[in-house]
């Protein structure tokens, strides 16, 4: 379901593609262009769907072509095998999956900074091992994670370096003996240049699906060592921070009880979209060249940690701007005199003393 719209455009560039190369002729593409174009429709307007009748979302698009426009259908897959047809189509979505996260850190990122503007000038206390070390801020705990996000946007960047080249006309994974018009086809589908060389499409099959998951285990990582600081500063016995009451939930028995469930759930679903990424990875390991059916499983752990993400990340934003922290329960926690030790320690080597000596006397 989720290739149909994919599948339909590679094939509309495919036709184009024959025209050109003297393929099919004229009436040929005009017929078979106008056919995609309303299957498409008919696909967004809700009035057809992939069915146990059909063997896979090429043939879906295929039959319905030919039922709808007749024998000119049935030349549509002229030098195209579905190997590198699904492969473009993977590479069709992966486009708009990265396209969609970055946005969606995007998003994660201006929380954060609206979140230091906000609160940020907030003192907090810096911890090393769980124990209270040195002072910081708000705005400085905010920083860290904003850059965090940030950076796991910018490494979906590798994912858009192997998605870049067009595996149409690899076919198989052996070429196809047409004089198929493949860069130009490359050139309508916004792909940098034909995949070359043709052997290469199926040889890597599922290692962009793999780089976009590398990413999203990068944002997984990330969520859950946030979710970690805002289940642990907003317990009693930190009580930093006052979570939403929008997103916690009550209990059955104790009246008085807020419980972080957003945060808990948010942890635990990260920890799947890592184990998504094993999965995607063990399904690829150890496999010899060429194709093989394999390659189909690479799915649902691509599909399934990309909801994953799609669900977390916004609700993640909200989440955010309706956070708020305890300046009381901050300023009690930096008076702490063990917070300036370290200061002390520098302060007294500024002025001669040994660094150690002075270490030892605080």
């Amino acid at each position: 379901q989720r290739l149909v719209a994919h599948d339909i455009t590679g094939s509309l560039a495919h036709a184009a593609g024959l025209l050109k190369a003297g393929l099919i002729d004229e009436a040929a593409h005009a017929n078979i262009s106008a056919g995609l174009e309303g299957l498409l429709a008919s696909w967004t307007a809700g009035e057809w769907t992939v069915g146990p009748e059909d063997e896979d979302v090429h043939s879906a698009v295929e039959r319905r072509l030919t039922e709808a426009i007749g024998e000119d259908g049935k030349r549509l897959h002229t030098g195209r095998s579905r190997n590198d047809q699904v492969a473009v189509d993977m590479r069709l979505w992966l486009r708009d999956a990265v396209k969609e996260t970055r946005a969606q850190l995007d998003g994660i990122v201006a929380a954060f900074t609206e979140l230091a503007e906000r609160a940020g000038a907030l003192p907090l206390p810096g911890y090393t091992h769980l124990q209270r070390a040195m002072p910081s801020t708000v705005s400085d705990w905010a920083a860290a994670h904003a850059a965090a996000f940030a950076a796991d946007a910018a490494e979906l960047s590798a994912c858009e370096a192997r998605i870049s080249k067009c595996p149409l006309g690899s076919g198989s994974g052996y070429g196809i003996p047409l004089p198929l018009e493949r860069a130009f086809v490359a050139e309508r589908l916004g792909f940098d240049a034909p995949e070359e060389p043709v052997t290469l499409t199926q040889h890597s099959r599922g290692r962009a699906e793999l780089a976009y998951l590398t990413a999203l285990e990068a944002v997984a990582l990330d969520l859950g060592k946030l979710c970690a600081d805002l289940w642990l500063f907003s317990t009693s016995e930190f009580g930093f921070l006052k979570l939403p009451v929008a997103f916690t939930t009550g209990s059955s028995l104790m009246p008085q009880k807020r419980n972080p469930d957003l945060i808990e759930l948010m942890r635990g679903r990260a920890r799947g979209m890592i184990a998504d990424r094993a999965a995607l990875m063990e399904t690829l390991k150890d496999l010899p060249s060429g194709y093989h059916r394999d390659f189909q499983l690479v799915k649902p752990p691509l599909f399934r940690a990309h909801d994953t993400a799609a669900e977390l990340l916004p609700l993640l934003a909200r989440f955010l701007d309706a956070l708020t922290f305890d300046e009381a329960a901050l300023g009690e926690a930096v008076s702490d005199p063990a917070l300036q030790a370290t200061a002390e320690a520098l302060e007294r080597a500024a002025d001669g003393e040994t660094f150690r000596d002075a270490y030892r006397s605080i």
